[in-house]
């Protein structure tokens, strides 16, 4: 089981991640903003992030910036997840310091193939 911090501030999209993270035997830590975000990766030093880049108080553009400062935080693959899929978008998130890019709205098995690419089987 890996730990795994789902930073999404829409509640139907928090709830459809959650559904996929935990039925994929993963443990879930929830931010709705880019500071609780930043504080809880400090916190709870997960093995994955899904990062929504639209959020309130902090952006997920910042947050990556700013956790990929963080020695500990270089190799955790973090999973931008943006309903902004204009051509540039997924290059501007990797540029960023993500890892890859999840455009929404995404079917479930997306999502799951993100956790299976990144994540040791559960």
């Amino acid at each position: 089981m890996a730990k795994i911090l789902v930073v999404e501030d829409e509640p139907n999209n928090l709830e459809l991640a959650l559904r996929i993270v935990r039925h994929a035997g993963h443990e879930a830590t929830v931010a709705t903003d880019g500071f609780a975000a930043l504080e809880l990766a400090r916190e709870h030093r997960p093995q994955l992030i899904l990062l929504d880049l639209q959020l309130p108080k902090l952006d997920g553009w910042t947050v990556v910036k700013l956790l990929r400062k963080e020695a500990w935080a270089r190799q955790v693959p973090i999973v931008a997840v943006s309903a902004s899929a204009s051509p540039g978008d997924e290059h501007k998130a990797i540029e960023a310091g993500c890892t890859a890019f999840l455009s929404k709205p995404y079917y479930p098995a997306a999502l799951r193939e993100m956790l299976t690419q990144f994540l040791p089987a559960a």
